[in-house]
C-alpha cells in the first residue's frame, strides 16, 4: 500500500522528501528523544489534558507508531509514558487529523527540506469551526545532520491564551 502522505502529495513530491521524512511516513515503529515545554495557563492545561499532550521535561523518551488501516492512518505517540493517539485521513484540502472528537484539516506543503503542517479547518464533535477560534499550530518535518527524522511541532491557543505544548527532537526506525 502506497503511504498516505504519498497519496496526498503526489509520488513526485514525496519523492522530493529527505529520506528520514520519507521513511517515517512510510509506517512502522520509531524511537527517540524530545524536550517538551508543557502547557501555560488554565485553559491550555485542559486543552493538553483533553488530547493527551505531554508535560513539560528538559529530556523525554520519545515513541512514535504509525500503522496504515484502510485509507488511514493511526498514529501513537508515547512521550515518558504520557500517551496520545491520533487518526490520519486523506480529505480534499489534504488530510484530517483526528484527536477524539477533535479533528483538524491540514495542508502539508512540502520542499527538499521536509514538509510544514498547516491548519486550514477544524470540527469539534464533527461540527465546524470558525478557524479563527482553531488552536494555533507550528509543525514541521525534516532531516538532521546524522539522518534522523526531526520534528517540531508547537501548539498555541487562540487569541493570546497560552501554549498548550511545544515539542521538538528526533526519532529512529526503531
Amino acid at each position: 500500500m502506497r503511504p498516505l502522505l504519498a497519496r496526498v502529495l503526489g509520488e513526485d513530491a514525496f519523492a522530493l522528501l529527505p529520506a528520514a521524512v520519507r521513511r517515517l511516513h512510510e509506517g512502522g515503529s520509531f524511537e527517540g528523544e524530545a524536550p517538551v515545554q508543557g502547557p501555560e495557563g488554565v485553559l491550555a492545561r485542559f486543552a493538553a489534558w483533553v488530547v493527551g499532550f505531554p508535560a513539560g521535561s528538559a529530556r523525554v523518551p520519545v515513541r512514535v507508531v504509525i500503522t496504515p488501516d484502510g485509507e488511514g492512518e493511526t498514529w501513537e505517540r508515547d512521550f515518558g509514558g504520557r500517551r496520545f493517539r491520533s487518526r490520519m485521513v486523506p480529505v480534499a484540502a489534504g488530510l484530517e487529523e483526528r484527536f477524539g472528537p477533535i479533528g483538524f484539516v491540514v495542508a502539508v506543503p512540502a520542499e527538499g527540506t521536509g514538509l510544514r503542517v498547516m491548519v486550514r479547518g477544524w470540527k469539534c464533535l464533527g461540527i465546524p469551526v470558525p478557524l479563527f477560534l482553531a488552536p494555533l499550530g507550528d509543525a514541521v518535518e525534516s532531516e538532521d545532520e546524522a539522518g534522523r527524522f526531526r520534528f517540531d511541532v508547537a501548539v498555541r491557543l487562540p487569541l493570546g491564551l497560552g501554549r498548550v505544548v511545544h515539542y521538538r527532537g528526533w526519532l529512529v526506525p526503531n
